[in-house]
């Protein structure tokens, strides 16, 4: 696997500073997004890799809604066993689904 690249000073200080608050190890955001898409194709076959460019544009954007709804029904059912209501195992759901800060 290629060694991405640690970009640590951008051009512009503002956007600089916020690189540095958000991302102290060094990793732009569009190096951890290129990461996680490397890492999720190395544990696929090569042939599901292929399928997956071949669909339509689409067809992409329903598979998308799809594993959004089973997160958001997984996260549901975990909030449930932990005892919550309904609504409110729907809105901890929700919450973690919008949380810009959950990256695991």
């Amino acid at each position: 696997m290629e060694t991405l690249q640690r970009i640590t000073h951008h051009p512009d200080r503002v956007q600089a500073r916020m690189e540095k608050i958000f991302f102290p190890n060094g990793l732009t955001l569009e190096d951890r997004v290129r990461m996680g898409v490397k890492v999720a194709k190395l544990e696929m076959e090569p042939r599901w890799i292929e399928i997956l460019r071949q669909l339509p544009r689409g067809k992409k954007l329903y598979q998308a809604f799809a594993l959004w709804r089973t997160a958001r029904g997984m996260l549901y059912s975990q909030g449930i066993r932990r005892g919550l209501t309904p609504e409110a195992a729907m809105r901890e759901a929700a919450r973690r689904l919008l949380e810009t800060k959950n990256d695991a």
